[in-house]
């Protein structure tokens, strides 16, 4: 054979070679694992401060990593290998979740060995209820007289489960209760003028509404507002309403 005939034959086998290789990347590419699904989370019944993390076997993973955020801190992170044994054909990890007030983010990505992936995120919230909302204060006829009303708050916590650790209130038969702190106080001297409480049980979307009578007219006041529940409050969920003097 010539030596023309041995370069031109090098030369299709080796375009050959190179026309196999996009292939064998598109190959790789789709082995890549997808986003973890069923991802689920339980507050601990025994440790409040933590929170089970729960999700299926996702193909082609070498192992998951979990992070926990409050806000835009990272409170924690997890890498679970691929081979670690299941729980009811589910991988899970116990994760920290320890500030009563905070809503975390807790997201799952599964990854192969090279760290390519796909993640996906769910939210824990605060062990407290939320802030009440819809809040308003005004005044009648009577400038003396002032109304406040306000919705109940969307979030109302977890109770306390019977081993020392957190449980989801059961929906279709409420037990949870929520109580409602209000303090009325004089803005031009912070003099506290009455402070009262009422606590409403279950899932209530009702109004909560308080009168105040023998106020000054030309003063203008605020009503402090905090919720709690077994789990205490948090000052980060307190609201105020601004009730305006009498123009």
């Amino acid at each position: 054979m010539k030596l023309s005939s041995l370069i031109a034959t090098a030369g299709v086998a080796l375009a050959g070679a190179l026309l196999a290789a996009p292939q064998a990347a598109s190959a790789a590419a789709a082995q890549v694992p997808g986003v973890p699904m069923g991802v689920q989370q339980v507050r601990s019944a025994v440790n409040e401060a933590q929170t089970v993390v729960s999700w299926r076997p996702t193909t082609f993973a070498a192992r998951y990593r979990v992070k926990v955020l409050d806000g835009s801190a990272t409170v924690a992170s997890y890498v679970v290998p691929a081979s670690q044994a299941l729980v009811g054909g589910r991988f899970q990890v116990v994760v920290s979740t320890p500030n009563k007030c905070s809503t975390y983010r807790i997201s799952v990505r599964a990854e192969d060995a090279l760290g390519q992936g796909a993640q996906v995120a769910v939210t824990e919230k605060s062990l407290v209820p939320s802030v009440v909302t819809k809040a308003r204060g005004f005044r009648g006829a009577d400038k003396t007289r002032a109304t406040f009303e306000m919705s109940a708050p969307q979030w109302r916590g977890y109770l306390v489960a019977s081993g020392g650790g957190a449980k989801a209130d059961n929906l279709a038969a409420p037990s949870i209760e929520v109580t409602t702190q209000l303090q009325l106080v004089r803005i031009a001297d912070g003099r506290v003028i009455t402070s009262v409480s009422t606590t409403q049980a279950g899932w209530t979307t009702a109004k909560l509404s308080k009168i105040f009578t023998g106020l000054d007219a030309k003063r203008a006041y605020v009503l402090k507002v905090s919720t709690s529940n077994e789990w205490g409050s948090c000052a980060k969920q307190d609201g105020k309403i601004l009730l305006p003097a009498a123009a």
